[in-house]
């Protein structure tokens, strides 16, 4: 609902900056709670869902746009195909088709993604 006045959020970062900036740039100021197990009401688990279908349609469509299988995770496979990404299309690409505030990116990219932009970085 656009009139929302609060969110709720399971806690997956002791950096809540990381939502309030993404919302923020959306021109969004609400009151963001954030709880471990928000998943146990049923707006969040209904939510979670949604946004599970949504992310593997979105990851299929991106894989047959770039030609190749894009697997889901942190495995080595993801690494290495995110390294070909990397490789064939430069870092910036990356942001387009994987979550680069998350370790894998780091390691996959040290020299673009750092351990600043992480979830649980202070």
């Amino acid at each position: 609902r656009p009139d929302c006045p609060r969110s709720l959020s399971d806690q997956f970062t002791k950096n809540v900056r990381l939502i309030t900036g993404a919302l923020g740039e959306r021109g969004r100021r609400i009151q963001i709670d954030q709880r471990t197990k928000a998943e146990s009401d049923i707006a969040v688990a209904a939510a979670s869902i949604l946004a599970r279908e949504r992310f593997i349609d979105w990851m299929r469509t991106a894989g047959t746009k770039l030609g190749r299988k894009m697997p889901l995770g942190a495995s080595d496979l993801v690494k290495t195909v995110a390294r070909e990404i990397v490789a064939d299309r430069g870092a910036e690409f990356l942001k387009q088709v994987a979550k680069t505030h998350f370790k894998t990116a780091a390691e996959v990219a040290p020299q673009f993604f750092t351990n600043d932009s992480l979830p649980d970085a202070d």
